[in-house]
């Protein structure tokens, strides 16, 4: 079943330059939030965001209260800031979480992100997850990573509340010539050979994936949008690549067959991650 059905994430990729000085066409794929030149922007609680008040700025300075979590169903789950993220953060998310971004970095060839930014001042770094990554890259910058767990993903599909609003205020923390660098996968299945029809499990599971996370007011339908909200916040130039990536190791392609691989087994793994809190507390499922 699985090596006959590729999905197709729809990752859509911007990289924007906020400035026509710096008007570069760059080819894209799929990263973390890279930032150049991050203008200081004064907000203890951004809504756009989900509200949270920390004193946490770099590794070092991490408060406890970020490593305060709550049980839900025999799952730990962040207590840190105010919007519900839907994913646990104990051991095993953990190690689910190391290998999506296994699946991340062989989708981007081992970049972080694919901004052309050279020397980079100031990063930030949302949705962090289980790594500092852009800071081991960028010693010289100083590089801010924000997230509700030292542990979630580094995607931001159902940890929104707003994101259009979430877009402008980028827009206004960046100095002319900054970049803003997204990536979020898609929840939609399709199949290169016709199989994945209406009665396939892929199909109603994400369905419920999608209503799910609309009643909790945190959006997974996101990777459609990213490029016209951009522009609508004001960023030009806005670049988007999608990345079809397969499930299983059914190419040919030797490179396709790793990547499905590890999409097999981030996704075996995580489903159930994926899917408790939002439809027990959602969809009344059990």
């Amino acid at each position: 079943m699985v090596q006959s059905s590729p999905t197709i994430p729809t990752s859509p990729r911007q990289t924007v330059p906020q400035s026509p000085d710096n008007a570069i066409e760059v080819p894209t794929s799929l990263p973390t939030v890279a930032t150049e030149d991050l203008e200081e922007y004064d907000d203890d609680g951004d809504s756009a965001f989900g509200s949270a008040k920390s004193d946490a700025t770099d590794t070092p300075s991490m408060t406890s209260s970020i490593l305060k979590y709550r049980e839900e169903y025999g799952r730990t789950y962040h207590a840190f800031g105010s919007t519900d993220h839907w994913g646990p953060n104990e051991e095993d998310a953990q190690e689910q979480q190391d290998m999506s971004h296994h699946f991340w970095s062989l989708i981007l060839k081992g970049d972080l992100y694919v901004t052309p930014v050279n020397n980079p001042h100031r990063i930030l770094d949302v949705g962090t997850g289980t790594g500092i990554d852009a800071a081991e890259q960028h010693p010289e910058a100083d590089v801010k990573g924000i997230d509700v767990s030292p542990i979630q993903p580094s995607e931001l599909l159902g940890s929104v509340p707003d994101w259009p609003k979430s877009y402008v205020k980028s827009f206004r923390a960046l100095k002319p010539g900054g970049w803003i660098d997204c990536s979020e996968p898609g929840l939609y299945f399709e199949s290169f050979f016709g199989t994945l029809g209406e009665g396939h499990p892929y199909k109603p599971w994400g369905t419920a994936m999608l209503e799910a996370e609309n009643d909790a007011g945190l959006s997974f339908d996101v990777a459609p949008y990213i490029k016209g909200r951009l522009e609508n916040a004001g960023f030009i130039n806005v670049v988007e690549k999608k990345v079809c990536c397969t499930i299983g190791r059914w190419s040919q392609d030797p490179w396709e067959k790793e990547v499905g691989l590890w999409e097999q087994l981030r996704l075996k793994k995580g489903v159930q991650f994926f899917c408790d809190r939002r439809f027990i507390n959602n969809r009344g499922l059990s």
